[in-house]
């Protein structure tokens, strides 16, 4: 078993799949996901970095990998209450269809839509009632988790460094006062910048940015 604390970065591999089907709903293997029909040509597959501890993963995901050997591919069975939770009744609800058309929205059965900022799937449509489910769309499912565990980084340094490889960034890494210093290099992409900026934040608090 791997030893990993709370604010640790993870460099890991892994594919979902629902159990009771086999459905791959998500894979950072490029392989799998095209295989499985949920290929993403805009997503960036490998091993992925994540803060253990921060509410980023489920539950039950966060267990998988305190239970994972390091370079050792396992797989884990995580139950409804421990992925994305039981299928909640009081989540089902009935809308008038005139709520759709305030939005400019043509609701069509299986359509995900966006109501009062949270997202929902459309059930059915009847006389100008649409039956809309807020539950997550694997509520109530249990999934299977294949988890190949590379790194466990609790060093900030190496953090950075991490993130930044990742992020394709070049920057300076420095000690400042009782934190660090990043100094990225001059034509950085924004995009990429401001992301990076807001993972290194989230890992490692102490830090400030500045330009070469």
């Amino acid at each position: 078993m791997a030893s990993i604390r709370k604010g640790d970065l993870l460099r890991f591999e892994y594919t979902g799949k629902v159990a009771s089907t086999g459905a791959v709903f998500e894979t950072t293997d490029e392989q799998i996901a095209k295989k499985s029909g949920i290929f993403d040509p805009s997503e960036k597959y490998g091993a992925r970095l994540a803060v253990f501890g921060n509410g980023s993963m489920i539950a039950g995901l966060e267990e998988a990998l305190l239970a994972a050997q390091i370079g050792k591919q396992s797989e884990f069975l995580i139950p409804p209450e421990k992925a994305f939770g039981k299928k909640m009744a009081q989540l089902v609800r009935i809308v008038p269809e005139k709520q759709f058309a305030r939005q400019g929205i043509k609701p069509a059965v299986g359509m995900l839509v966006t109501l009062d900022g949270i997202p929902a799937l459309v059930k059915s449509i009847t006389s100008g009632r649409v039956v809309v489910d807020f539950n997550h769309p694997l509520a109530g499912e249990s999934v299977i988790y294949s988890i190949k565990l590379h790194e466990v980084i609790s060093d900030d340094k190496k953090k950075l460094e991490a993130i930044l490889a990742s992020a394709q960034l070049k920057a300076e890494i420095s000690q400042k006062g009782g934190g660090w210093e990043v100094k990225f290099q001059q034509g950085a992409d924004k995009e990429k910048l401001q992301a990076a900026k807001e993972a290194i934040s989230r890992v490692v608090p102490a830090v400030s940015f500045a330009n070469a």
